[in-house]
């Protein structure tokens, strides 16, 4: 067990929990039940990985280190796939399935959109 690789996620992943927590906050003075912290995060954490993959792979920057602490920590604790289940299972208690089909559908493609984006603009 390498002990470096995980502080070096441990670390990165403290970072992206708490900027998550900071999004879901700024988003709780909104008056809606749409999960917008969620999805915001998610949607960030999406285009930051692929920004990040493009560009540590176009400047050769690319090690382990940085991929272990940006990619997996902050990109990891940043997206959520547990608050994202989370939140598509309560939607579904209390509407009916348009709603959280919807979230899920939103979710997913912009999440791969942005994805996309963040790689095609680190070119």
């Amino acid at each position: 067990m390498d002990i470096k690789a995980i502080l070096w996620v441990f670390l990165g992943g403290g970072l992206g929990s708490s900027l998550r927590y900071l999004i879901t906050i700024f988003f709780k003075t909104t008056n809606s039940n749409y999960p917008l912290g969620t999805l915001s995060a998610n949607i960030i954490g999406c285009f930051l990985l692929g920004l990040l993959m493009g560009y540590l792979n176009r400047l050769e920057l690319f090690r382990e280190e940085l991929s272990l602490f940006l990619m997996i920590g902050f990109c990891g604790g940043l997206t959520t796939f547990s608050s994202f289940s989370l939140d598509l299972f309560n939607m579904s208690k209390l509407s009916s399935m348009i709603y959280p089909f919807l979230y899920f559908a939103t979710t997913i493609c912009l999440g791969i959109l942005s994805l996309l984006f963040g790689l095609w603009l680190s070119r």
